[in-house]
């Protein structure tokens, strides 16, 4: 046997079952607050949050004590197995569109307890149902399964906080040009920050210092430029910014562990440009 139907409570208590009842009970708020106590347990349901509870669980419920009243779509019904749908507990839908999709759910479970031969009923009645028929408690659990699960979805995590503006747009202007005399008051100066407050920030986002990314860009475009080109080592210094080779291949070397001649013709081509 299947009961399902919705109610409007406005007493404190409206039900107490000391030693709990022969089925489970379904109970999804769709306005005020209840309070409902299952064994040791007491919570507070609003709306939007299903509770349920196991068969033989002594519990009572009412109208939260400072709410006025509380709406629910409710349903009493055996599960075909033990555990089927879980523990006693309130369930709070978290995935985008899921408090949505049990409504209608419910709303088909409402029809499906008055399922005839030839006849789904358009739209549920207000007034409680009985399924006592197989094939209206068959199509009735697959709907109840399927309000659970949603219950159960967790949703799609939060995304990270996306990058600073600040920080993304220096990092930006350093991808693209890392030759250029890019120094911490410049870049600062882009960022609209103090040197201080920018090299802070930057490194919390980054996990390095702005002018050590302008040191490691040049360098990689350097590589590649020695392994892609026939260009010299001194004319690649210049184009990446460094006007002095000796500083450059001293760079180059701490690096890649290679001075820039010997990298030409055994280096790899690293694969941040």
């Amino acid at each position: 046997m299947l009961v399902v139907g919705e109610s409007t409570f406005t007493k404190r208590i409206e039900a107490i079952r000391p030693t709990g009842s022969p089925s489970w009970l379904l109970m999804w708020t769709t306005r005020g607050r209840g309070v409902v106590h299952h064994g040791d347990t007491a919570l507070t349901t609003s709306a939007g949050q299903l509770v349920l509870i196991e068969p033989g669980v002594r519990h009572s419920y009412g109208v939260a004590p400072d709410a006025g009243k509380w709406s629910l779509l409710w349903a009493h019904f055996r599960a075909p197995q033990g555990n089927w749908l879980g523990t006693s507990g309130r369930l709070t839908p978290a995935a985008s569109g899921a408090a949505e999709a049990i409504d209608a759910a419910f709303d088909r479970l409402r029809r499906y307890a008055r399922l005839t031969a030839d006849h789904i009923p358009p739209s549920p009645v207000h007034l409680p149902a009985f399924a006592a028929r197989p094939e209206q408690q068959a199509l009735a659990m697959c709907a109840l399964e399927e309000i659970v699960r949603l219950a159960h979805l967790t949703g799609v995590p939060a995304a990270p906080p996306g990058p600073d503006p600040r920080i993304a747009r220096v990092q930006q202007l350093i991808a693209e040009t890392p030759e250029a005399p890019h120094t911490l008051n410049s870049l600062a100066a882009v960022a609209g920050l103090s040197p201080s407050r920018f090299s802070h920030l930057y490194a919390s986002a980054t996990g390095h210092s702005p002018m050590q990314e302008v040191r490691t860009r040049r360098l990689r475009r350097a590589a590649r430029l020695l392994t892609g080109t026939g260009m010299s080592v001194a004319a690649v210094a210049g184009t990446v910014g460094y006007g002095d080779q000796f500083h450059f291949s001293r760079a180059f070397r701490r690096e890649f562990g290679l001075p820039p001649s010997s990298y030409r013709h055994n280096g790899e081509v690293p694969g941040w440009d």
